[in-house]
């Protein structure tokens, strides 16, 4: 039973983790600058996802880069290439940056609501049945 309680309460805060650093990431980003909107690329590793490339100039410097900070998948759909976009950089790392700091419902919101849910629910699934695993030991 401990091993149940390990592997859901492990995950939920995998989930929290990812979504803290992820919040933490769009909030440093505070510099605003015009970026033009490139193309959207599909990154396929442990988590494949869609990223928006957008190109920017900060501090007389060029960057290229890609970023899914700020954006659902419903409005990088509507992006239009060449087109100009306010971003927010990071001035500490220029090359990270945000297109907006509002949290998004698919990249920050769900991934913590699931990570308590992950930590909640054997403890409430253990106290709705009676403590059963006490009886164990």
């Amino acid at each position: 039973m401990w091993i149940i309680y390990l592997f859901f309460c492990g995950s939920g805060a995998a989930f929290i983790t990812l979504a803290l650093v992820r919040i933490i990431q769009m909030k440093r980003c505070t510099e605003v600058v015009d970026g033009w909107f490139l193309d959207t690329v599909r990154k396929i590793s442990y988590r494949s996802s869609t990223k928006a490339k957008f190109f920017y100039v900060y501090d007389g410097k060029e960057y290229y880069g890609l970023t899914d900070l700020g954006i659902s998948t419903k409005r990088m759909n509507e992006f239009s290439k060449s087109c100009k976009y306010t971003l927010f950089v990071n001035p500490k790392n220029p090359h990270k940056f945000a297109y907006d700091k509002k949290l998004t419902l698919g990249n920050e919101i769900i991934p913590l609501i699931s990570g308590a849910l992950f930590i909640i629910a054997p403890i409430a699934f253990d106290i709705w049945t009676g403590f059963f695993w006490l009886r164990w030991f």
